[in-house]
């Protein structure tokens, strides 16, 4: 069995213009009650005066936490995709599983001990748990999100499991994206090719899903029922953003197709494809 010295984490922080938030994030990384090999924060250009406030943070921290290697690297030009910055971290990364920790979010300091503990299975190649939602001002506005992840009311996230990837989208994968925040989960990395990265940059609202898809078809899911991420929406959130686009919808429907042509899916899962896809579109019209 592994133990803590052998599982090396990476942390990986895209920020953009989250200034305010950066400091808090930062430090609740470093106060995980498990092990990290390394921190990479990845500034895309911003123009709130983040730069400063991160360089400080690190000067400030790096004393407390000598032993945590951490990079800052700086984009001089906005890249406008965040998975791009996800790969840019990831092939810097020299941990074998990788967190990527956004800028405004926040986690309990028993996050990575948690999630860490299902990679006891070779298999498993993803391992996220259950997230609150907080909004702008750090207040928590929802206990879950299992609301918005199991619309049908299956039960399906009603306890914790490991189950097979290949599964896990036939049954609920193959509707909508069920990881709603990238904070919440940890990836074995050498599940991270630049092949899926690189066409999961893509997709202008959908990359995280095909991501996902892709990483589940090679082995297990782990999902702990304990909220211990602290997902943030607020008015400037990509996520709002992306709920006006039709580019959305349009990825959405590419999606369903794509897993509908792989994958032997039940009468009810297409169904329910279809109502997502009908209530997104619906969605989009009544903006």
């Amino acid at each position: 069995m592994s133990t803590l010295q052998d599982k090396k984490v990476s942390v990986i922080v895209p920020n953009f213009n989250y200034g305010q938030y950066i400091k808090k994030r930062i430090k609740s990384i470093l106060k995980q009650t498990y092990p990290i090999y390394e921190v990479i924060i990845l500034d895309d250009a911003s123009t709130d005066g983040s730069e400063e406030i991160i360089e400080k943070t690190l000067a400030e921290l790096g004393k407390k936490y000598p032993k945590v290697r951490m990079k800052f690297v700086k984009n001089i030009k906005n890249t406008g995709k965040a998975i791009l910055q996800w790969k840019k971290g990831i092939e810097m990364a020299g941990g074998d599983y990788v967190w990527i920790a956004e800028a405004d979010d926040l986690s309990n300091c028993k996050f990575l001990e948690e999630v860490m503990k299902p990679f006891d299975d070779p298999e498993v190649v993803i391992s996220y748990t259950e997230s609150r939602i907080i909004n702008s001002k750090g207040i928590i506005v929802a206990p879950n999100f299992r609301w918005s992840r199991d619309k049908e009311k299956t039960g399906h996230f009603k306890s914790s499991y490991v189950k097979s990837g290949r599964e896990e989208i036939g049954e609920i994968m193959a509707i909508r994206c069920t990881i709603p925040n990238v904070s919440a989960a940890v990836f074995r990395r050498d599940g991270l090719t630049s092949a899926i990265l690189s066409k999961s940059a893509e997709f202008s609202q959908a990359g995280d899903w095909y991501l996902y898809l892709k990483l589940l078809e090679k082995g297990k899911v782990s999902y702990n029922r304990k909220a211990l991420n602290y997902f943030r929406v607020h008015s400037s959130s990509v996520t709002d953003k992306a709920k006006k686009s039709k580019k959305h919808l349009d990825e959405i429907e590419y999606i369903q197709k794509m897993v509908r042509e792989k994958y032997p899916l039940s009468e009810s899962v297409i169904k329910y494809q279809k109502n997502e896809y009908e209530r997104v579109k619906q969605r989009m019209l009544n903006n």
